[in-house]
């Protein structure tokens, strides 16, 4: 397995800073996206709904804008506003976490397990049952 880059991001329109580090020992969610991607405008309405029904104690969703591959920041603005998210947005600064990550493609979904390490990448080739599958996977493992 491999181990899980640390970032800390800015959250979407609020100074306040999100770091991996802040879910120790929760499975978390990471998922890469523009606005004008169309795969990103199919997926980001799915993941929002799954994140309203999960507890949040259980399992952690970050949404990660990748500024560096968004078209306008007025384009993105639209996008969250339209979709009313309460899923967190965290603001990559240029291409820097999706670097780090090594993604080639938007839109990335990183699953990590309770210990941070990737346990699964999805891309656009990918569907969002697969995505979902991962989660149960990882939900199904109790804290030791």
């Amino acid at each position: 397995m491999e181990q899980t880059p640390s970032f800390c991001l800015k959250k979407y329109r609020t100074d306040e800073s999100i770091c991996l580090t802040d879910y120790k020992e929760k499975p978390v969610l990471i998922h890469l996206w523009v606005a004008w991607c169309p795969d990103c405008i199919r997926e980001i309405p799915l993941i929002e709904q799954f994140h309203r029904s999960i507890s949040s104690d259980d399992f952690v969703i970050l949404t990660v804008n990748v500024t560096g591959r968004e078209g306008t920041t007025e384009q993105r603005d639209k996008f969250i506003k339209n979709l009313s998210l309460s899923v967190p947005v965290l603001i990559d600064e240029g291409t820097t976490v999706y670097d780090q990550f090594g993604c080639q493609s938007v839109p990335t979904t990183i699953l990590l397990d309770r210990k941070h390490n990737i346990i699964e990448t999805y891309t656009d080739r990918n569907r969002f049952q697969d995505i979902l599958s991962g989660i149960s996977k990882q939900l199904a493992i109790r804290k030791a």
